[in-house]
């Protein structure tokens, strides 16, 4: 068994997800961070801890 999500595609992600692909290979290592910090949450519904985002 996975613990990996299976998100559904939803109007909701769709700003996270685009803002995400155009942060990737950007020249903000903090807009890349935070872009996905944003999608890991809205994708999960849950809060990214401190000690979480040195895994992202």
């Amino acid at each position: 068994m996975s613990n990996t999500a299976v998100v559904e595609e939803s109007g909701e992600l769709t700003a996270p997800r685009a803002r995400y692909r155009a942060s990737i290979g950007g020249d903000s290592h903090e807009e890349f961070v935070a872009a996905r910090i944003t999608l890991v949450e809205v994708g999960t519904g849950q809060k990214v801890s401190e000690e979480d985002v040195d895994y992202l």
